[in-house]
């Protein structure tokens, strides 16, 4: 078939040309270059390229068809175990290494990973992180977690916990915490039912686990995180502890409030949206 007819059909279909070549690259295994060159698609491919559009015009995400994903200028491995990484959680990153570049070394901790792109991204940014622990609840979300692991050679300093945020360092002393320690954490913020504010393939394929938590202020699971953040600094007798975490777009007001009545340290920036996004904490 000819590769213009093949674009023509499904731009009729009002899927953008980027996503059309984004299908035809994953499919063919080609290259941009080598698809640019080429004026026929083999018809070993039209089955699953079809396939693939047939998808994507029912609403499901294009990184979940295609099992990739960018962030912060690097490729994940997703699906639909996990969350899609968005370019409004790069905050964390920018955030979390502009303040890593002031030790020595540290231990980064990263508290709901999923797909691990936040702790990812910093190391391969940094050389300061010493070790690093990914803790998940979902086995399923570890094992993408561990594809990524390994496509960025990260075995050797990337440590998973499969359980419930911090319990399991603050009980076990073998965990190789530094003097220094960073902790990210993108939790489930959004409210129960909170549908109007959310886009419909991320109300359909993405995983509820991952989104949905609360009923009440939403800010809970973060409030027990930020227990015991506190708990482990005392612990583990650490010289700082900072943690970072994204909240939803209309939850400045109550998380600064909380955070206030703890006394607690705390910085708010947006994102490349303008909208508040991402809070450090410093214990």
């Amino acid at each position: 078939m000819k590769k213009t007819d093949l674009y023509k059909i499904w731009r009729e279909q009002n899927i953008e040309s980027k996503k059309i070549e984004q299908i035809l690259l994953k499919t063919t295994e080609l290259t941009k270059s080598q698809l640019f060159l080429i004026d026929e698609i083999d018809e070993k491919y039209l089955k699953d390229i079809k396939n693939s559009f047939y998808r994507l015009s029912n609403w499901e995400p294009l990184e979940y068809i295609i099992k990739n994903a960018e962030f912060y200028s690097l490729n994940f491995y997703v699906d639909s175990r996990v969350l899609i990484p968005r370019d409004d959680t790069e905050i964390i990153v920018d955030k979390a290494i502009n303040t890593i570049i002031n030790y020595k070394s540290i231990t980064l901790i990263d508290v709901g990973t999923w797909s691990s792109c936040i702790p990812i991204s910093i190391i391969k940014n940094t050389i300061k992180v010493n070790n690093c622990y990914v803790i998940d609840i979902s086995k399923n979300a570890l094992e993408v977690s561990k594809k990524n692991i390994i496509n960025h050679n990260l075995e050797k300093k990337i440590k998973q916990i499969n359980w419930d945020l911090l319990k399991n360092i603050l009980s076990d002393n073998s965990y190789d915490l530094k003097k220094n320690v960073i902790i990210t954490a993108n939790l489930p913020y959004i409210k129960n039912n909170d549908f109007e504010n959310i886009d419909k393939e991320t109300i359909q394929f993405e995983p509820a686990l991952a989104l949905y938590w609360w009923k009440n202020t939403w800010f809970e699971l973060y409030e027990k995180l930020i227990d015991q953040s506190i708990n482990l600094k005392k612990i583990k007798d650490l010289n700082s502890l900072t943690l970072f975490i994204e909240i939803w777009f209309d939850q400045k007001e109550y998380s600064e409030k909380y955070l206030n009545n703890l006394n607690l340290k705390f910085n708010t920036f947006k994102d490349n949206n303008w909208i508040n996004r991402c809070i450090k904490i410093e214990f």
